[in-house]
């Protein structure tokens, strides 16, 4: 279970345009966790962001908790106007920082990423300076980035002082491939790259009526060819046909997913202990899968679209 990274969203909010399960109780949560560890997940992916998560990783036993290592990501720092004063910026990251290990019970957190790459430059940089030094005094192990779109990851790769980056990446999202990505990161052996998103928040999985409408692309039809791609691939489901293409990527080291219950837990882990794509069969996906316009890739703009078709 190498490259399964077990996301935490779900477990400390209600997460995901198509969860029907709600957030699972805390003995729900904490048994799930314990059985991911114990069939050989060793990273979780959490956020200060994400409601109780941070807490729920912080009530770990002391002996699961040394056998992980767990991903967080700086508050949002809504609260703060762009023209927020250096000491005000400071101590709301300083803040965000305190929270996370509080809640965690940690002294120094193993990976902090910025959930927004504009707060890199934002500020005049101060947000970043602040964690610069908070990672040589230790309280910080690797800094890195959570993106949404190519031009931020290649902005990411660039900054040497990043070592962790996570992007959104799926079957139908040819964007990190037109944009050279793979050939970016091979000049970056130091760096690890998380994915999410590999169902598109679960729509991939779902009927046509989940799926945002976007002007000029056509979703039935694409649902149609991936479920032909199913069959001729000969892979259980269209879920383990989107895991299996994501986990095919030579420079993707963890696939982030999440889970609402125990249920959905081992068949992810049933999942990523089968075969990958081979690079005849991600030929195959790539060639016969149309290219979905961004609007639909960012799940980010979804509500933009809503509002159009709305008005």
């Amino acid at each position: 279970m190498n490259n399964l990274v077990l996301g935490t969203a779900q477990l400390g909010m209600n997460y995901g345009v198509v969860n029907r399960m709600g957030q699972p109780s805390r003995g729900q949560a904490l048994a799930m966790i314990s059985r991911a560890v114990a069939a050989g997940i060793s990273t979780l992916d959490t956020a200060r962001d994400y409601g109780t998560a941070e807490a729920l990783l912080g009530q770990l036993p002391t002996r699961l908790r040394q056998q992980i290592k767990v991903v967080t990501k700086l508050d949002p720092l809504r609260a703060l106007p762009i023209n927020a004063d250096e000491e005000t910026v400071r101590a709301a990251v300083d803040e965000s920082i305190h929270c996370s290990c509080e809640a965690l019970r940690v002294e120094r957190l193993d990976v902090l990423l910025l959930h927004r790459w504009e707060h890199r430059m934002g500020w005049n940089g101060v947000a970043w300076a602040r964690l610069l030094e908070l990672k040589d005094s230790n309280k910080i192990g690797v800094l890195g980035a959570s993106v949404y779109e190519p031009a931020e990851a290649m902005e990411v790769l660039r900054d040497p002082n990043v070592q962790h980056l996570q992007i959104p990446f799926n079957l139908l999202d040819w964007r990190w491939r037109a944009a050279g990505i793979e050939q970016a990161i091979a000049a970056r052996p130091d760096i690890v790259v998380h994915a999410r998103s590999a169902l598109l928040q679960g729509t991939l999985i779902n009927s046509q009526v989940c799926w945002p409408a976007v002007e000029g692309f056509d979703a039935g039809r694409c649902i149609k060819t991936i479920n032909l791609l199913v069959a001729n691939l000969q892979r259980q489901s269209i879920t383990d046909l989107c895991f299996a293409y994501v986990r095919s990527q030579s420079w993707i080291h963890g696939v982030v997913v999440g889970c609402e219950t125990m249920t959905q837990l081992e068949e992810n882990l049933k999942l990523f202990s089968s075969l990958a794509l081979d690079t005849l069969q991600c030929a195959q996906v790539e060639r016969s899968l149309p290219r979905p316009p961004d609007a639909f890739l960012n799940p980010t703009k979804w509500s933009q679209l809503e509002a159009v078709s709305a008005s």
